[in-house]
């Protein structure tokens, strides 16, 4: 193969990472020699301890979405300015990034700079190099914790489905048991009734005679 062959497979290699980088970053994730390890771990760090731990699992997943979309616009339209910056006075922001605790650490981690402007605030993303790297992974490791965060739900929803489902059968059967119980009961206090005899187990009744002296023709038996 000649020196021109492999700069051409080279070349061609390189713009199929370029787009898909941009199509589907999680899959562009580790680079040659791990270079990002460390980058990956300081997102998953600050993903697990920030947001995971002060926020319940439900607030935590809205928010982590809310900031995967802010950081997804921008990899899909790097030089589009609608997507690089967000106000802070704006309601879901508030909602899902400022107010949850740990989520507005994260967006400046992943390169967004607070900036005011006329007396409002927003969140820039600076868009250098080293920013956009650092979006792509972190956009990469906030995906991954919001699949597995999701499958959690998905698992504690079923068990706990399980546990209610468990609990109505079992409850069913006690009343089963309980109407099984009183039929019995009934049927042996009329057979008491008929016979005049006490069966084991069955509370005597008023009025009929204890064995032994019940009252014949010809006197007590």
């Amino acid at each position: 193969m000649t020196s021109v062959d492999r700069e051409v497979i080279a070349a061609a290699a390189q713009r199929n990472v370029q787009v898909l980088r941009k199509a589907e970053p999680s899959r562009v994730l580790y680079t040659p020699h791990d270079a990002e390890h460390d980058l990956r771990q300081a997102f998953r760090k600050r993903i697990s301890l920030e947001v995971l731990e002060k926020n319940s699992r439900e607030i935590a997943i809205k928010s982590l979405q809310a900031v995967k979309t802010l950081a997804e616009n921008i990899l899909s339209e790097p030089t589009n300015p609608r997507w690089r910056r967000f106000r802070t006075s704006n309601d879901s922001i508030r909602r899902l990034i400022l107010q949850p605790g740990g989520v507005l650490q994260l967006v400046v981690d992943l390169g967004f700079r607070e900036k005011t402007e006329d007396f409002v605030t927003y969140y820039v993303f600076n868009g250098s190099k080293s920013a956009n790297n650092r979006l792509r992974v972190g956009t990469s490791m906030i995906k991954e914790a919001i699949e597995s965060e999701r499958q959690k739900l998905e698992d504690e929803e079923r068990r706990l489905a399980q546990e209610e489902s468990e609990r109505k059968a079992h409850v069913q059967r006690i009343h089963l048991q309980i109407h099984d119980d009183r039929l019995s009961v009934a049927a042996r206090a009329q057979r008491e009734r008929h016979s005049g005899y006490k069966e084991k187990g069955i509370p005597g009744r008023k009025g009929i005679p204890a064995k032994g002296t019940i009252a014949t023709l010809h006197g007590e038996a």
